[in-house]
């Protein structure tokens, strides 16, 4: 063809508009995560009330750390925005923390059973483990999964945070 001339260039198909993007769905996971929050919170309370009081200050100290923190990371899920994410973190965070310090008061415990006792300590220390292990699937877990949602791009979104 030559310059100018009117004809169009384009010889195939006509294709068919491209429909509008559909409109974002909004995230469930904030609801779903802050309810799961709080449902650990209060079974962990509960079952730190009823099931294994502690008269070491200490201990019971730390293992009261552990509702409080689920509690907070609920909260600050459910709450939203930039302040409630923060809260979040917070939360999630200090749950972390507080498990691998539990944990690694079980594995010393579990050490000093097993130098100290012979046999029988080795059986309480093995019972020890699999206490470790059960405390990852049940308190860990959760706040592990969230404070991975809270740091991805979605997660911030969600929260109204900054997104880079």
């Amino acid at each position: 063809m030559a310059r100018g001339s009117s004809k169009p260039k384009f010889k195939g198909k006509p294709r068919a508009a491209i429909p509008p993007p559909a409109a974002p769905r909004p995230d469930l996971r904030r609801k779903i995560y802050g309810a799961l929050d709080i449902l650990f919170a209060i079974a962990q309370a509960i079952t730190i009330w009823k099931v294994i009081p502690n008269r070491l200050p200490s201990a019971s100290f730390h293992l009261w750390t552990l509702p409080v923190f689920t509690f907070a990371l609920g909260v600050g899920t459910l709450l939203g925005g930039p302040r409630g994410w923060w809260i979040a973190l917070i939360g999630g965070s200090g749950a972390l923390l507080s498990t691998v310090l539990l944990i690694l008061r079980i594995l010393v415990s579990a050490a000093f059973l097993s130098g100290v006792y012979g046999a029988f300590g080795k059986a309480a220390a093995m019972t020890a483990m699999i206490a470790v292990a059960l405390l990852v699937e049940v308190v860990a877990l959760l706040p592990i999964v969230q404070v991975k949602y809270l740091m991805t791009r979605d997660g911030r979104r969600a929260f109204g945070v900054w997104t880079s």
